[in-house]
């Protein structure tokens, strides 16, 4: 029993230093935001993508822990990447709101929070089965939530233009795709999940992967 506890106690000092890491990055995140929208005046693309960015943490802390999870480096390196590369996202100082870029940001954020509600506390960070979602914006593709990250960081690219934004959302996107193969080589050991496979076609984008 002792060795149990001393176990669990590791776990949890573990989840509770990966939090703490995680909040300290979103923080310094958040500060160059809000530093600019001081600075710089209040832009709607830098506001909204800090909004998309602070759901996505709280669903972080308020996970389901997993029934089955894929530890294999890759596959965790995809999915922490996937998830805070957008971190690495900074106004641009000559940047100017653009009404695609903006419309963009809003119906990511607006997927976000679908993706959200159809999705419940089984958000996760690597490849792992916390429940077979089927249902809400999981009846048009597999992965609204990875498809609501890339609308999102198109529109705000839109209006914040710069080299280090174009390569954090390459870099970004191109671990999402590995992040998503993993996902998917997993959650096919469900006879569940097959099924609805068999049934929604799309991966991320409707008609297109």
């Amino acid at each position: 029993m002792a060795g149990q506890s001393e176990g669990a106690g590791n776990v949890d000092f573990g989840r509770m230093a990966s939090k703490f890491g995680l909040c300290l990055v979103y923080v310094l995140f958040a500060y160059a935001h809000i530093v600019a929208l001081r600075d710089d005046g209040f832009r709607l693309s830098v506001a909204l993508l800090v909004v998309f960015e602070t759901v996505m943490i709280a669903m972080i802390f308020f996970r389901r822990d997993s029934t089955e999870v894929d530890f294999s480096l890759l596959a965790v390196a995809a999915g922490l990447i996937g998830s805070f590369a957008a971190l690495g996202f900074r106004p641009a100082g000559d940047g100017q709101d653009v009404l695609i870029g903006q419309m963009l940001q809003v119906i990511g954020v607006v997927f976000q929070l679908g993706a959200a509600f159809s999705l419940g506390r089984s958000f996760g960070l690597v490849p792992a089965n916390r429940g077979i979602k089927t249902g809400g914006l999981y009846r048009f593709v597999r992965h609204p939530f990875y498809f609501s990250y890339i609308v999102t960081e198109i529109g705000y690219i839109i209006s914040n233009p710069s080299s280090r934004n174009v390569f954090v959302l390459m870099f970004g996107v191109a671990f999402q795709v590995i992040r998503i193969r993993y996902e998917e080589r997993l959650l096919l050991r469900s006879t569940e999940y097959s099924a609805y496979a068999s049934t929604v076609r799309w991966h991320l984008v409707p008609g297109v992967w």
